[in-house]
Parts: structure tokens; sequence; C-alpha cells
């Protein structure tokens, strides 16, 4: 069976076909001219979808690297601290070697025990210290409690806790911020007549002092042997913070690398193809110059026959 089309409905065709070439050719205008495929969300729902997506994940890969910085500042300010301290340290282990034999008397000892004080509390001053935000490194996550207090008998307590603050990533890995006070100033077991305590750093100090004012040999000798054991604790921990720096390091290596993929599929997705799009404006250019010039032809026989 024959389809008969009127002229106005081939009029209409055709109007049709040349209004949407003119679109494309427009779009493909509007495109190059801004470099970038959706020029409005309406023009590739899915397409912009995923530039969204993919700008979302670039954002946070780029808000984690900034907190990886911020945090190995805070692993570079911890070290620093433990350094100072391991450097003190030496000092009183050598002191204490000197103090153990008989060249020194009592006068002296009394001036080496000044000195070990003096330590003992910039060691402490030095564990009080904040962070840039004004929190308390060595608080555990009781970032707003001064970590160690001396008592009225020159003890020294610690008032944090022992958990450690950490910092989520967007992988969801729990990346640790700082150690706990109770791990800077460790465990040192000690045995003295069958009977066993534990002490911390500045409980070794603290007694090494006593036995220098006392001009006491077995506490100066006890304190040789603590003080060292002090000094592989400190010596640990700063083992440990070196391999969190590396770790920071790592992950925001890996997330600039997250950054360089996801920009590339971004690019994809919303730039424009520059030599495609240009072939295909020709393209579409050609076929409308052609729908044109067929319209005008069949618009003047149209004519001719309505006079004749």
């Amino acid at each position: 069976m024959k389809v008969k089309i009127s002229t106005a409905q081939y009029f209409k065709m055709m109007n049709d076909h040349m209004t949407s070439q003119q679109s494309k050719i427009a779009e493909l205008q509007s495109q190059l001219s801004v470099g970038k495929k959706n020029v409005t969300p309406s023009t590739d729902v899915k397409a912009t979808t995923s530039t969204l997506k993919l700008s979302r994940v670039i954002s946070q890969q780029e808000d984690d690297i900034s907190n990886l910085q911020n945090v190995n500042a805070g692993y570079k300010e911890e070290e620093a601290v433990m350094m100072s301290m391991v450097d003190m340290l030496r000092r009183m282990e050598d002191i204490s070697v000197a103090a153990r034999s008989e060249t020194y008397g009592a006068s002296e000892l009394e001036i080496f025990a000044i000195e070990v004080e003096g330590y003992m509390d910039d060691i402490r001053g030095l564990a009080n210290r904040r962070d840039s935000n004004g929190h308390y490194m060595f608080s555990g996550t009781k970032v707003s409690t001064l970590p160690f207090t001396k008592q009225a008998d020159g003890t020294v307590v610690y008032n944090g806790n022992q958990t450690e603050p950490t910092l989520e990533l967007d992988t969801g890995y729990q990346l640790p911020l700082s150690i706990s006070g109770k791990k800077l100033a460790g465990v040192v077991t000690r045995t003295v007549g069958g009977v066993t305590t534990k002490n911390d750093m500045f409980k070794v100090m603290q007694d090494f002092v006593t036995a220098l004012k006392a001009d006491n040999k077995t506490g100066v000798d006890l304190a040789v042997d603590e003080l060292q054991e002090v000094s592989r604790n400190l010596n640990k921990n700063l083992v440990d913070n070196g391999l969190r720096q590396n770790l920071v390091e790592e992950r925001r290596d890996i997330a600039e690398e997250k950054i360089v993929i996801y920009k590339g599929l971004l690019s994809d997705a919303r730039d424009v193809d520059y030599a495609s799009a240009i072939t295909q404006l020709s393209s579409d250019m050609l076929a409308l110059e052609a729908a044109q010039s067929t319209f005008a032809k069949v618009s003047q026989l149209s004519i001719l026959n309505f006079i004749r």
C-alpha cells in the first residue's frame, strides 16, 4: 500500500530535520566554546552524573592529602620532642656511669643530682607539649588534659589515657595521630629483694636523683641499667614514629596517583575531543546545508505548481 505525504507534511518533516540539525550544531559550537561536553546537566544526564561522582572522589583525595600533610607535621613535632628527650637521657646515662665510680664525692654527686633534676623537669615539660591545634600531644584522647603533673613529694603522675587518637581516611583506614603518654613514659620492671614493681621513666629519674643525693651506690648502679631501658623505649618510639611518617608518605603517594587517574577519567567524561567535535560539526553543517538546499528547491517547485 502506497502512503501519500502531503506537501504540508513534507515541509513539516523537512523543517523538523533542519531544526534538529541546527540544535546539534548549536550544541557542538557551545561545547567547543567552553571545552566541555556537558554544557548543561540535561545535555547528558549519565555523563554529568559520572562527572559529579569523579569530582567528589577527587575532592575526597585532596582532603586526604591535606589531612596527611597535617598529620605528618604532627609526627615531625613528636619526633623532635622525643629526640630532645633522648639527648637528655644520654647525658643522664653518662652521669650514672660516672657517679658509680669512686672518683666523685658527695658534693659532686649533689651537683649531678641538681643537673638530673633539671633534665627531669625539662623532659616533663616536653611531655606536656601542645600541638599546633592547642591539644596536648601525649594525653591520648584526653587532649585538653595536662598529661604529666608533679606532686608535692616529687613524683610525676600521668593524667591522660592509653587510647591513641586516630584519623579516618576516606578508605576507612584508621591512621594513628600520636602515642599516649603511657607509651612515651614506658614501663621499667624493677626487682629488688624479691619484690617486683613497674615504674615509668619519671620514677626512674626521681629515684636516680634520690640515690645521688644520698650517695647510694646501689641506687646509682640500678639507675645505670634502668636509664638504658628508658632510652631503649624512647628509641623504640622514635622508630615507630619513623614508620608512621613512611606510612603517611605512602598514603599520600597513593592519593596523588588516584587523583591523576580520576582526573584522566574526568577529562574523558567532561572535556571535549576537539578533533572529533570539529569533524562532527563540519558533517552536521554539511547535512544542514543539504537539507536547506533541498527544502529550497522543493519550495520553489511547489510555488510554481501553485502558480500554474
